[in-house]
């Protein structure tokens, strides 16, 4: 499988503890759906952002400004930030569904999941203002091509991951991955967190 420019959301990397015994996982690890409560509130968040952006608009053209072009910036600028957000929600509709079909796809497969052994050839982390790592992404050598996946944060409130707990580049990986499925099929890759190798030295 070629290394993939743009990541699907069931290709994912896992960090562990110990070494599990080689049994690929039940289920893909990836986060659930969106809740029905959760598209419906943001809805009706969106749609209120809509309505007031447009009950803005409206009093700038029709109240005293100081010009023309004052009402036409601010339009703009109420236009781009409701927009903006509409395509955030549809965005996040889609990579719920692709989640989805990921993990439908991985519960359907489980007689054609094989095991491989690799080691990290390239990694990018995404960080936060203070250092703290928001995502990360590996690439794997493996002896039948290379993997890419990707680490991020469950929810916002979950714990946030230190830079020394990214594996590095030259690490052992294990991927488990579908037997001669396309480049968009789930993947999953174990590492190691490199900090608790540290601690037991």
């Amino acid at each position: 499988m070629a290394e993939s420019t743009s990541l699907s959301a069931g290709q994912v990397v896992v960090l562990v503890d110990r070494w599990p015994d080689p049994v690929p996982p039940v289920e893909l690890p990836v986060r659930g759906p969106l809740r029905t409560t959760s598209r419906a509130v943001l809805l009706l968040l969106l749609v209120l952002c809509a309505v007031g952006g447009v009950e803005a608009s409206v009093l700038l053209w029709t109240e005293p400004t100081p010009g023309w072009w004052f009402s036409l910036l601010f339009t703009l600028v109420f236009t781009a930030l409701v927009v903006v957000l509409w395509i955030a929600y549809f965005a996040a509709v889609a990579r719920s569904a692709e989640r989805t079909r990921a993990r439908a796809r991985w519960a359907e497969a489980t007689d054609r999941i094989e095991l491989l052994e690799g080691r990290i050839c390239a990694r990018t982390v995404s960080t936060i203002e203070d250092g703290g790592v928001e995502s990360f992404t590996l690439v794997v050598d493996t002896a039948k091509g290379r993997v890419c996946a990707m680490w991020e944060r469950a929810t916002s409130r979950s714990p946030m991951l230190f830079q020394a707990q990214v594996p590095g580049v030259g690490a052992r990986a294990r991927v488990w991955r579908l037997q001669d499925a396309d480049g968009d099929a789930p993947i999953v890759i174990e590492v190691r967190d490199p900090s608790l190798e540290e601690q037991r030295r």
